[in-house]
């Protein structure tokens, strides 16, 4: 079975992550959480995540799906063109 990829980014809503993350998990779903560097990347609320992959490790033939949660100032993702490129 293909994974879902998750990317993470600063400001990253939590609650929609931990949400879809409990939906694929009980539909037996892998993911790997993927994020532009291995660096620690903090959610809306304070939460704490590193990556499982960085963008420059994926495989994309792996991956089916692509999950996005929203955030707190997308601003900063859009003007990032690690992100948009």
């Amino acid at each position: 079975m293909k994974k879902t990829a998750v990317l993470i980014y600063p400001n990253f809503s939590e609650y929609e992550l931990t949400t879809a993350l409990s939906i694929l998990m009980q539909g037996a779903k892998p993911i790997r959480i993927i994020s532009i560097d291995s660096e620690p990347v903090r959610g809306e609320s304070g939460l704490t995540v590193i990556a499982d992959l960085t963008i420059n490790q994926i495989n994309y033939e792996e991956f089916d799906s692509l999950l996005l949660t929203g955030c707190m100032d997308i601003f900063d993702i859009l003007t990032n063109t690690t992100y948009t490129s």
